[in-house]
């Protein structure tokens, strides 16, 4: 193969990898202590799971808190029967119980062992 095919090939690789991808726009305040997700473009169980684990993230990073779910609304995508859509509301409350979230704060103590 020359060069330019296999350049070609692996670029239209990573456009596909990159549009199977689920996007997300990331936690954002709701006010009153909750937040709010909303994660698209992927099947049902990648986009739910994007969902909560972004969710556990920031809240064992911002407080070391598990999540309470408020509200959850699962469907989807107009667009693409295939493809889902999430809008997560949670707050920042209780134990971090999901193994996501232990991970998150066993790194971050370890992160704060290290730091000077």
């Amino acid at each position: 193969m020359n060069l330019s095919i296999i350049r070609t090939v692996s670029i239209l690789s990573a456009g596909f990898i990159v549009a199977a991808c689920a996007t997300t726009t990331g936690v954002l305040p709701k006010g009153d202590g909750l937040y709010t997700i909303n994660v698209s473009r992927g099947d049902m169980a990648k986009v739910k799971l994007r969902a909560y684990q972004h969710a556990e993230k920031f809240c064992a990073e911002k407080s070391t808190s598990g999540i309470e779910v408020t509200k959850e609304n699962l469907r989807s995508d107009p667009a693409s029967p295939n493809m889902g859509i999430i809008d997560l509301d949670f707050k920042c409350q209780g134990p971090v119980t999901s193994a996501f979230g232990k991970k998150t704060v066993e790194e971050m103590k370890k992160d704060a062992k290290k730091a000077p």
